[in-house]
């Protein structure tokens, strides 16, 4: 079933055209990711499919009573309500079914609807279908829809009173995109859904996205958050807009094999041409003029084959840094609080010439801090950061701090280095400031064009370390390719906080975790990080394993048993204990004893982790809530496997004759 249907869509802005002819459809769980680069018209798209914008002529059309709710890139959610409060305002309808039914529960009880059966079977036919409203509504998990929410995009227990007003910009965003998650429409409209996301968060929204019951059309240049929810990509080019089956890298190599094909069909075709075009020269005025004119026929026919067109891209190097000394900083136990906060404590550790460290951690963990601690921006508490013989350092702060708003791009570039006004305009033109973009102010620039002239001065410097600080904020997927490969060519130093995991694992040869108030080490790029990090947990899983393992030997070894009675599930029938060593239905009855106490302290101890579970303040730690949940699978296993063994046990008692009438 389609819930979206465009039809020839046009689209211009004044003289400028952006969508021609344009025509798609969206089935009711299409996961759809939205690609083109910066000022192709994607978040114009979103805005005509969401009604904000207008269109020149064609045909968009949402199913009958189908709900599409429209996320803006970079969107602050304002309000004088509590983050909690305004959440709940997504469920208005769910508490309008939940009042009614309480009015229909006083009525049940009034003695005069008591009284009439036909009035008592109305008023409970009524209440069992606002019953079953209320459940697909959501009106008994609201509560933990709400909170998982909020908890997976990084808000903390202690943020669910706070006024939404008060919080700060990156904040708004999130809770911009929390309240159109928990509304669930049956169409979701994301524009740069993942900006202001740590790691965490992104890998949540995937989680929920895959579980999402409805279609969505995602804009995103995160190439893993691409790959892990989308299942169609569309392709803004060249004023149409071309579908594609499967995840980003899968349209990348077909698009790329597409312009290959095209290229060659273009190159033939144009062969043909010429050798048309050649015999109509020569035999226009001679005795094969016929023969001419019905090649000009053939020739007026063909229908021409487009040569493929490559867009302009960012022509990013750093050019050959000056060699540094073998040891490019030291960091010696710095740590870092504010207030009872602490960031990190007693970090050591050095980063050699030519290493590339990238730098992970929630929101708030201390990323930007320790970079400006670096930069000599800020102090530590305690220690020292020392940079190494002949270390000169280039900065890169996500906030696209160090630009003059009075000044032109022109002006920022020309004053930055000695040089012509033609050679500073030909500068400009490799960071796609072409024409009379040169000529722009600075504070009518957009973020990615901010963006590229900091990193066009970044360059013009020569530094040998370069401090990155979210680097690709504000860059499309191929302006990030280029600075991937700029970074891989760059002979000097790097240390990068960034949440692009696709770029660390492109860039990183290091990674350093800053969180929860701890720092760790990893020698490898995101995804090395990532696997060391499953072990870990699986690890700290297989530890609680054996403790319970451990645990249940010692209570029997108490009981006098020998664990080895127990035996395995699925191996086969247990033996008659009399036969076996003489111990009978008693030793039998104890071994069941036994593990019945143990089955009853594991679902306590099982009634707890669900405790945990269903407390609030759990998700405000998103490791532990991890290992909780991971904790209770392993209870629930075990939980399992002892009833099993109980019941073999139980089978002994019976067959060596201690059954009980």
């Amino acid at each position: 079933m389609s819930v979206l249907e465009i039809d020839s869509l046009k689209k211009s802005f004044g003289s400028v055209p952006i969508f021609d002819g344009v025509s798609l459809s969206v089935a009711e769980n299409d996961r759809i990711g939205l690609v083109g680069r910066n000022g192709s018209g994607k978040s114009t798209l979103l805005r005509i499919i969401a009604g904000l914008d207008d269109y020149d002529s064609g045909r968009v059309a949402l199913a009958s009573g189908c709900e599409a709710r429209y996320l803006a890139q970079g969107k602050e959610y304002t309000s004088g309500n509590s983050l909690y409060d305004e959440m709940k305002r997504a469920f208005a309808k769910t508490f309008q079914v939940g009042k009614e039914m309480r009015d229909l529960e006083r009525k049940m009880s009034d003695p005069e609807v008591i009284a009439s059966e036909r009035k008592l079977d109305m008023v409970m036919r009524r209440y069992s279908r606002l019953s079953t409203d209320y459940e697909l509504l959501g009106g008994y998990d609201y509560d933990v829809r709400i909170k998982s929410t909020l908890f997976g995009l990084g808000f903390a227990e202690d943020d669910l009173d706070r006024v939404i007003d008060t919080l700060s910009g990156g904040q708004k965003v999130r809770v911009a995109l929390a309240r159109m998650l928990v509304a669930a429409p049956n169409l979701l409209l994301l524009d740069e859904p993942t900006n202001h996301l740590d790691v965490y968060a992104c890998e949540w929204l995937e989680d929920y996205l895959k579980a999402f019951k409805g279609a969505f059309i995602v804009v995103s240049h995160d190439r893993y958050f691409l790959d892990a929810t989308v299942d169609r990509i569309w392709d803004i080019d060249d004023l149409k807009v071309v579908s594609y089956p499967g995840n980003y890298t899968f349209f990348t190599a077909e698009k790329q094999l597409a312009k290959e094909r095209q290229a060659e069909e273009y190159q033939r075709q144009q062969e043909k041409i010429q050798k048309l075009e050649a015999y109509i020269r020569r035999y226009k005025a001679g005795n094969r003029s016929t023969m001419a004119k019905s090649r000009e026929k053939m020739l007026a026919r063909i229908e021409r084959v487009q040569k493929p067109r490559e867009g302009p891209s960012m022509k990013l190097s750093f050019g050959k840094a000056a060699r540094s000394g073998r040891l490019a900083l030291s960091v010696s136990g710095i740590s870092k609080s504010y207030g009872e906060q602490t960031l990190f404590g007693e970090m050591d550790f050095v980063v050699e010439r030519g290493e590339r460290l990238g730098i992970v951690g929630p929101n708030g963990s201390g990323k930007t801090t320790f970079l400006r601690i670096v930069a000599n921006d800020i102090p530590p508490d305690s220690g020292s950061v020392d940079f190494g013989e002949n270390v000169t350092c280039g900065i890169f702060w996500q906030d696209l701090a160090g630009l003059d708003d009075e000044l032109t791009v022109l002006d920022e570039l020309y004053h930055a280095r000695d040089w012509t006004l033609g050679e500073a305009r030909s500068f400009a033109a490799r960071f796609l400031f072409r024409g009379e973009d040169v000529f722009k102010p600075v504070k009518a620039l957009s973020g990615g064009e901010r963006n590229r002239l900091i990193l066009a001065k970044l360059i013009l410097k020569g530094p040998n370390l370069l401090l990155l600080d979210e680097p690709t904020n504000h860059l499309d997927i191929e302006a990030r390719h280029a600075l991937e490969q700029a970074i891989d060519e760059f002979e000097g130093t790097v240390i990068c906080a960034s949440h692009d995991r696709y770029f660390l694992d492109q860039i990183a040869t290091s990674t350093l975790e800053i969180a929860d108030g701890q720092w760790k080490l990893y020698d490898g790029n995101y995804s090395y990080y990532r696997e060391q990090l499953a072990k870990e947990r699986a690890e700290a899983s297989r530890a609680a394993a054996e403790d319970a393992e451990k645990e249940l030997k010692a209570r029997l070894k108490a009981s006098g048993v020998s664990l080895a009675r127990i035996k395995p599930v699925g191996r086969g029938r247990p033996g008659r204990a009399g036969a076996s060593d003489g111990t009978g239905a008693g030793q039998a009855r104890v071994v069941a004893e036994a593990i019945e106490a143990e089955i009853e302290a594991k679902e306590m101890r099982l009634g707890k982790v669900e405790e945990e579970l269903a407390s609030e303040e759990l998700y405000s730690d998103g490791e532990r809530a991890r290992d909780v949940v991971l904790i209770h699978r392993q209870l629930m296993d075990e939980i399992e496997a002892l009833y099993e063994a109980w019941e073999r046990a139980l089978k002994e008692v019976e067959v060596t004759g201690g059954c009980e009438d």
